[in-house]
């Protein structure tokens, strides 16, 4: 069995996580790969695909208890200790090892043992989230944060055995590494789930108990790089769980989420914002300093400027994470502004005006 086909690997919790960790773990990973949320992914439907099994599978206790005395499961290899009157007849006496020459061996022994004792096996992923202001997402931020992983013991050096200990044989099967299951009228070999099928168990380390890794608490610095955007995860190869018997370390993901700005608001590589004008400046055309992010910047408002309308400024956008070295541009949009006209004076301007100007806005209506 390979890292990749474990299923608590797949659902990535540890092998000794509650059913209720397990429910998290399953929605959480739902909730990031479900086709509905990435459309035509077909990565991420394969994924979703792979988490659904496996919770399937190690959210039932029987299910669970199977898998993890055999490293496999097979549909509906429980139903005869479920529902033993649908049985009419049966299978005492048999035994459906990999020697014989039963299909049924072959059909409940999944292609191969499950994987013994101290096989390599990946450290799992992590996550950690952390919250950066938007200016610091446009120049890139190295952020410390503190996160408890598994490290390998330095007692037994990642062998789990305590030192100077050997190897004796294993007490649930005596030696041989197959125990007998017996569900309903079914009796079948399988791998012994003491010691993994080797027949040998060892004396465990008194620091990890077994585990070969211990758990510690470490600071941890995050390069984040300039462009880096709500939600954004960033990859620290080999900052995750470490790996058992020699396997490589599992990754850290940082979570980004970052603040919003009060006037700024990010759209992909663009930055959008609003800016008023007054009638005149609109109808007459001027020239108006805009913020930006790297200042202020003056931007030409051509006569006749509607309100809604979007004025490009190009390059004065966020870093592309995608293309380094390239921006994305700023939209300003402008509001026209009507002012509140409350003199006599200004009233008999403006009836002139639209005496001069004069204008059907409202003839397509209808």
């Amino acid at each position: 069995m390979t890292g990749k086909d474990d299923l608590y690997v797949i659902l990535e919790v540890e092998r000794s996580a509650s059913v209720n960790d397990i429910k998290r773990a399953f929605r959480k990973l739902a909730r990031r790969f479900h086709p509905d949320i990435n459309p035509g992914n077909r990565h991420a439907e394969e994924r979703f695909k792979r988490i659904t099994d496996a919770y399937d599978i190690l959210s039932d206790p029987l299910k669970r208890e199977f898998y993890d005395v055999n490293g496999f499961y097979v549909e509906g290899v429980l139903e005869t200790g479920r529902n033993e009157a649908s049985w009419e007849f049966s299978f005492q006496g048999f035994a459906f090892d990999r020697s014989g020459h039963s299909d049924f061996g072959d059909i409940f022994a999944g292609g191969g043992q499950r994987a013994i004792l101290r096989e390599p096996e990946r450290g799992q992923d992590l996550e950690h989230a952390i919250a950066i202001s938007f200016d610091e997402a446009f120049e890139g931020v190295q952020a410390s944060f503190r996160i408890d992983r598994l490290n390998v013991c330095k007692a037994c050096g990642g062998t789990a055995q305590a030192a100077g200990s050997q190897e004796f044989a294993c007490d649930g099967c005596g030696g041989k590494g197959k125990t007998t299951r017996i569900r309903g009228h079914l009796q079948f070999f399988v791998t012994c789930g003491n010691c993994g099928g080797t027949g040998r168990s060892i004396t465990p380390c008194e620091i990890c108990t077994g585990e070969g890794r211990v758990l510690r608490t470490e600071t941890v610095t995050a390069t984040l790089p300039p462009g880096v955007a709500n939600g954004s995860r960033v990859r620290m190869p080999g900052k995750g769980h470490a790996g058992r018997f020699g396997a490589s370390a599992g990754d850290l993901y940082v979570v980004v989420t970052v603040s919003e700005h009060p006037f700024f608001k990010r759209v992909g590589d663009n930055i959008h914002c609003t800016v008023p004008l007054s009638v005149t400046e609109a109808a007459l055309g001027t020239k108006i300093e805009v913020p930006t992010i790297d200042g202020p910047a003056i931007v030409r408002i051509h006569p006749g400027t509607q309100s809604g309308q979007l004025l490009r400024i190009r390059g004065r956008g966020a870093p592309s994470l995608i293309h380094p070295g390239v921006r994305g541009d700023q939209f300003v949009e402008v509001k026209v502004i009507v002012p509140r006209v409350a003199d006599e004076r200004s009233k008999e301007i403006l009836r002139e005006l639209a005496k001069l100007n004069p204008e059907d806005l409202r003839s397509d209506l209808w």
